[in-house]
């Protein structure tokens, strides 16, 4: 039973994470397109940046655990 607890745990912590890391590349969008002057908008360019950089990420992670 311990052993559920604490896998749980860790999904729990994950998923707050990966919310926490949503929420600030949302962010940091919205302030680079205000900075540049542009109105506020989400491109499939943005988009694959924001979802390479992030797997890039979570790839490097996963390495070092092995």
């Amino acid at each position: 039973m311990n052993e559920k607890n604490s896998k749980i745990q860790i999904y729990i912590a994950g998923g707050l994470i990966g919310a926490a890391i949503g929420v600030t590349a949302a962010y940091l969008l919205d302030k680079s397109a205000e900075f540049e002057g542009k109105r506020i908008g989400i491109t499939g360019k943005k988009v694959s940046k924001t979802a390479l950089g992030v797997i890039s990420l979570l790839w490097s992670l996963i390495e070092k655990g092995r």
